[in-house]
Formats: structure tokens, sequence, C-alpha cells
């Protein structure tokens, strides 16, 4: 359904922030969407942190609700992570290895292997400011960390992020200049956002056909 609407909405006379602003629903569930999405070992592409960022600073502006977008963006980013802990823990390391066999050997793979290994748990909220392709939540999975354990980080993690990054948006957004170019700045964000899922969710899919193949 939001995809009709938005190819009825005339794009002559607003842009694309100020067409979902008209419809408030669209953009809390977009906020949702993009962060869950964002949060995932698929979605690493997805800017997920600026365009937080930059809808706190969108809500400044426009009058968007503060408590919506943190209880969403909360929501998306416990979801994100709650994906990646149950793909590793069902899937475990052979997942990896059948996706991409280099992918296990790669810099940032093994970054978050020697995050969880020297922070444990913590490293669940550590990677949420400093993202390294959302691993850690994936790898706590695969190492079957206790799931209790991991919620209680997990749902941590996503209010600490989601309540520091909206807030300093919400900031940047009372900057008067910004005020000015704001409109702009989030529509090429969403374009980026659009182009990025795409990008993420053909190469997962190019992937597992390779897999398919092989096997």
């Amino acid at each position: 359904m939001l995809p009709l609407i938005a190819i009825q909405l005339s794009l002559t006379s607003l842009s694309i922030s100020d067409q979902f602003l008209q419809y408030g629903i669209w953009m809390y569930l977009m906020v949702f969407v993009i962060v869950t999405l964002g949060s995932t070992v698929v979605g690493g592409l997805i800017p997920d942190n600026t365009f937080l960022f930059l809808t706190g600073a969108v809500a400044r502006v426009n009058g968007l609700s503060m408590e919506w977008l943190l209880i969403l963006a909360v929501g998306g980013g416990f979801a994100g992570y709650e994906i990646n802990y149950w793909s590793g823990r069902l899937f475990g390391i052979a997942f990896l290895r059948g996706i991409h066999p280099p992918f296990i050997q790669n810099r940032k793979v093994r970054k978050a292997f020697d995050m969880m290994e020297g922070f444990g748990p913590v490293t669940l909220i550590l990677c949420r400011i400093i993202p390294v392709l959302n691993l850690p939540s994936f790898l706590a999975g695969v190492d079957k960390m206790d799931y209790h354990k991991f919620v209680g980080f997990n749902l941590l993690s996503s209010f600490i992020w989601g309540l520091s990054i909206l807030i300093l948006g919400y900031f940047f957004g009372g900057i008067s200049i910004v005020n000015e170019y704001l409109s702009y700045f989030v529509d090429l964000l969403i374009i980026i956002i659009v182009v990025a899922i795409i990008i993420s969710l053909v190469s997962f899919a190019r992937n597992y056909v390779k897999r398919r193949h092989l096997n």
C-alpha cells in the first residue's frame, strides 16, 4: 500500500521527506523498517545511524513525536539484533562459510570476533556506535550466548543507541542554518538508503543462489 501511495503523490511541489511527513504514520513506519534492516548482517550497508540522526533533526523542525521515534528506533534495533542472534544460533558458522567462504577472513569480521572475545556481551552496546557489520549479535547466536543475557544487553544497547542518536539529531536540527538545507539532506539520504537496500538484497540473493549451485 505504501508504494501505491508514494506513486500517487506529486513530487513537483514537495520534497520526498515532506511527502512522508504529510503521512506521519509512514514516517514512523519507515524509521522502524530502516533501523531494523540496518541492524541486521544483510543491511550492513544501510546508513541507519545517519538516518536516525537526521530523523531527530527533522523531529525538531517538523514536530514529529520524539517519544514515538525513540520507541520505534529501540524496537527496530532490538528486532534487527534478534534476527542476527537467531540466524547465528540456528545456522551457525556454516552459514558464514556457505554464503561467502572468504567472508570469515574479512578484516572487519575478525575485528568482530576480537571484540566479542575481549568485551563479551558489552560488545552489543559498543558495536551500535562502532558498527562492525552488525556481526557481534550474530556471533552471540553462533556461540549460543545465554538468551536471557542477550535480550538484556540487546534492549539496553538499543535504548542507549536510539536515545543518544535521536537527541544529538534533535539539537542539530535547532541550528538555524541546518533548517534551510535539512530537507535536501534527508531526501539524499532516503535515496542512498533505497539504493543500499537494493544492493544488500541483490548481494544476499546472489550469494544464496551461488551457494545453492555449489550444493
